[in-house]
């Protein structure tokens, strides 16, 4: 399975941004995942995690990832609910073997998406 993974540099994770290399590659790997609906392994506040991704999009000048997340620590979380994350904020981030079928209550027109949708999952 192919298995891309981007880790912040020292650097990056010191300043909290991320540079146009680094995100053009997470933008990548995210597209991928929706394109594929592929679970993204992630590190998000120090916690690892398993993300459904449904939509790519900017707010503020900021790529963001609204995604289902799937485990927290090892552990489902209690609801399933869609989750909005920063980009910039994102490590380690990795394509899994784990596929997901989009939430019924996910709505690419959501007038939030309005500012510069990217990529949004197929239903």
């Amino acid at each position: 399975m192919h298995n891309d993974a981007v880790s912040e540099s020292p650097a990056a994770a010191a300043t909290d941004s991320v540079t146009e290399e680094q995100r053009a590659t997470l933008s990548d790997i995210i597209r991928f995942a929706l394109m594929q609906r592929i679970c993204l392994s992630v590190r998000y506040n120090n916690m690892d995690m398993l993300l459904a991704p449904h939509m790519l999009w900017t707010k503020h000048g900021d790529l963001h990832v609204d995604a289902v997340t799937v485990e927290r620590a090892g552990s489902a979380p209690k609801m399933f609910k869609i989750g909005t994350f920063k980009l910039a904020g994102l490590g380690n981030v990795a394509l899994t073997s784990r596929t997901f079928v989009p939430q019924p209550e996910f709505d690419p027109a959501d007038p939030k998406y309005a500012e510069a949708p990217v990529a949004s999952v197929q239903r």
